[in-house]
């Protein structure tokens, strides 16, 4: 695991004894950005909430920054360093923009002045969320959300950003501005695990993929690599 950030091996989950994932091993280094991709009822959401500690795993190990955190709770996992985006809106409709922002803050420990500097350097990342601090998050478009849903995970600075479904019901061009900020955001520094369905975004991103089909890994490589099996592109695009 020298070097690995993030380390899964023989992962298994099952839900009410009914098997979900099959022995799934993946990994994800220092600043890495990684696609992990699969039609729908591949596993890769219920993979993501294992590993971000929202479900416990039946069996196999999950290893992150050289400790092994297999089956430890999500609120010690954030203060770990995993930030987990779930799909539909990691947002609270009924708060502002800032209120969203300061309940978020109640999961870091330090002090306020360092706080603050982080709220400005969000603020400073997305600045549309500056202009719209007092408004309702509900109000506000679907890509507004995902934005606040970002910043709402690099105010905990994390070591890994694990991101379900960036793209889901937004129009292209707003899923452009976001991959920008993504990919922002993975240049600075902090690794990146994107769940999607589509092979474009992935691409767009992403160097290396982890491919699932029926909660078992079927492909793990460079994501061009991957553009080139017909077989894997057309489940990715039809969702067969």
């Amino acid at each position: 695991m020298t070097g690995r950030l993030l380390e899964v091996r023989d992962l298994e989950f099952a839900y009410d004894r009914m098997p979900v994932l099959f022995g799934v091993s993946l990994h994800v280094d220092p600043g890495e950005s990684v696609a992990l991709l699969g039609a729908n009822g591949a596993g890769k959401t219920t993979l993501l909430r294992a590993l971000a500690g929202l479900e416990r795993p039946s069996g196999g190990s999950v290893h992150f920054d050289g400790a092994d955190i297999t089956g430890v709770a999500a609120e010690r996992l954030v203060r770990r360093g995993i930030a987990l985006i779930t799909g539909g809106r990691s947002v609270f409709t009924e708060m502002t923009v800032a209120e969203n922002l300061e309940l978020q803050a109640r999961a870091f420990a330090g002090d306020r002045r360092e706080l603050a500097a982080r709220r400005d350097q969000v603020l400073t990342t997305f600045p549309r969320l500056g202009e719209r601090m007092n408004q309702l998050a509900g109000s506000m478009s679907g890509g507004e959300q995902q934005q606040l849903a970002l910043a709402k995970a690099i105010l905990l600075r994390p070591k890994l950003l694990c991101i379900d479904e960036l793209s889901l019901g937004l129009a292209p061009i707003v899923v452009g501005e976001l991959l920008e900020i993504v990919g922002r955001i993975s240049a600075s520094g902090i690794a990146v695990l994107l769940v999607e369905q589509s092979l474009n975004i992935a691409a767009d991103l992403c160097a290396r993929t982890v491919f699932l089909e029926k909660g078992a890994v079927k492909f793990e490589g460079r994501t061009s690599d991957l553009l080139e099996r017909d077989d894997i592109a057309k489940a990715v695009f039809l969702g067969a």
